[in-house]
């Protein structure tokens, strides 16, 4: 095995490791064995509650800066000597079990954790473990062993996207003493929003979905800090990195628009921030997320006017439908809302290319049991849009390769029996990939 030595000295046990879960059960996080939050929909609400919202989106004319915002914080346990572990990500994983050698373990729902150290010489391994607790890689290799850090560390991968999402999620690994969080979101120097969280113990998915989209041109980036029950600050906020900043600008030629498949996630715990879980990372040519984790096709109509004429595309892709018909939403219904999406493509000069939904697996939807598995004739509404597409002058028909010998998708390529996962989203980015190259070849004049 890889090992780090650490150099730490004595540390004391994890603040009594003690944590009440949001639903009245206690756990302890060196038990941690649960089941994580599918932080991938938005049906129950629950993952993205906010504390208190202290400043909308509307408010942004505030004029606030960063630099009038203090960084001094209190520290509850002054002589506690921890470290935060980071790692990479690992696919299809949905937790890491985090171990010493005298068997200590800890579970971690991100790729990293704060924990305390009982020496110097202390030695820590990862595993990545699936939904059923397999090791699906033993000895993961830890990136960064930080002692005593002061500030969150982000998680956001913005700079391995082409462009950032309009709709963010931002992502961090959590602090230890934490019990929520507050998020600012930056403009040049100018806090143009700012969210507190709901109530997070450590051991949970640490993300949070902005619910507006971000359309202004300007430089960005996003920080987060730690706070006690009562408010009072108990880290410094996190630094700017390349990871939580990101450049707007309009117009962008080819966007995509559609549910969580569209703004991406995965493996259940994985949100959309992280770039191997989005479709558009392995798309050759550069597309603009406009993708909504949760939207139905009414909801993505919707917001049409705002979230796509603001980029004015040349080419929109269209993913949407499996939030209708897990929903019991009927066929034709979707169809007409995606009607009504090409007419307002039609109306603004902008080709639409529809891309056929992947199917659902209600098998493993009871067993993840994080959503309402979808009726029993779901598949009839599903291959009702999916005709519909495939009648459409311009269309990706990715469907088929997600959908097993019972009309399911694969299991091998979703964990949560609804999201694709790494593998799922790269067979979707090469084909609007080959789309895209095979329409621009065909603008080239020929002799």
């Amino acid at each position: 095995m890889v090992r780090i030595i650490l150099p730490v000295v004595l540390a004391i046990f994890l603040s009594a490791a003690h944590f009440v879960l949001s639903d009245g059960e206690e756990s302890f996080l060196i038990e941690g064995n649960r089941n994580p939050r599918n932080h991938l929909t938005q049906d129950n609400g629950n993952r993205n509650e906010v504390k208190a919202k202290v400043l909308s989106v509307t408010e942004a004319s505030s004029g606030r800066k960063i630099s009038d915002e203090s960084d001094n914080f209190i520290e509850t346990n002054p002589d506690e000597i921890f470290l935060r572990l980071t790692w990479k990500v690992v696919p299809f994983a949905v937790k890491y079990s985090v171990y010493s050698d005298d068997g200590e373990e800890f579970i971690s729902y991100t790729t990293g954790i704060e924990i305390p150290a009982e020496s110097e010489d202390q030695v820590f391994h990862v595993s990545a473990l699936d939904f059923d607790d397999n090791v699906l890689e033993e000895d993961v290799r830890i990136i960064s062993a930080e002692l005593n850090p002061t500030k969150p560390l982000t998680t956001t991968e913005f700079d391995k996207m082409s462009f950032s999402p309009i709709y963010l999620v931002y992502s961090w690994i959590p602090s230890k003493d934490a019990d929520h969080y507050e998020i600012q979101l930056v403009k040049g120097d100018e806090i143009v929003r700012e969210f507190m969280t709901e109530y997070h113990p450590q051991d949970d998915n640490f993300d949070f979905y902005d619910p507006d989209p971000v359309l202004e041109d300007g430089e960005y980036f996003w920080r987060v800090r730690g706070l006690t029950p009562d408010n009072k600050v108990i880290t410094n906020w996190s630094e700017r990195s390349d990871g939580n900043s990101f450049i707007v600008r309009k117009p962008a030629r080819f966007c995509a628009i559609g549910d969580s498949i569209t703004h991406g996630g995965g493996s259940i715990s994985v949100p959309p921030s992280t770039a191997i879980y989005n479709w558009e990372t392995y798309c050759p040519l550069p597309v603009k997320n406009l993708g909504k984790s949760g939207d139905t096709t009414e909801q993505i109509l919707q917001r049409f006017d705002e979230d796509v004429l603001t980029f004015k595309p040349e080419i929109l892709f269209i993913m949407a439908g499996v939030n209708d018909y897990r929903n019991g939403i009927l066929g034709w219904h979707s169809v007409t809302n995606l009607k009504m999406i090409r007419e307002k493509c039609e109306m603004n000069d902008i080709i639409p290319v529809f891309i056929t939904p992947t199917p659902v697996n209600p098998r493993i939807m009871r067993k993840i049991n994080f959503v309402e598995p979808p009726q029993p004739d779901w598949q009839e509404h599903m291959d009702y849009i999916c005709d519909w597409v495939r009648e459409q002058k311009f269309y990706i028909d990715v469907a088929e390769e997600f959908i097993d010998e019972n009309g399911n998708l694969r299991a091998d390529l979703a964990v949560d029996g609804l999201h694709p996962d790494a593998e799922g989203k790269e067979i979707i980015g090469k084909a609007v990939g080959d789309w895209l190259n095979n329409y621009l070849d065909s603008l080239i004049p020929k002799d």
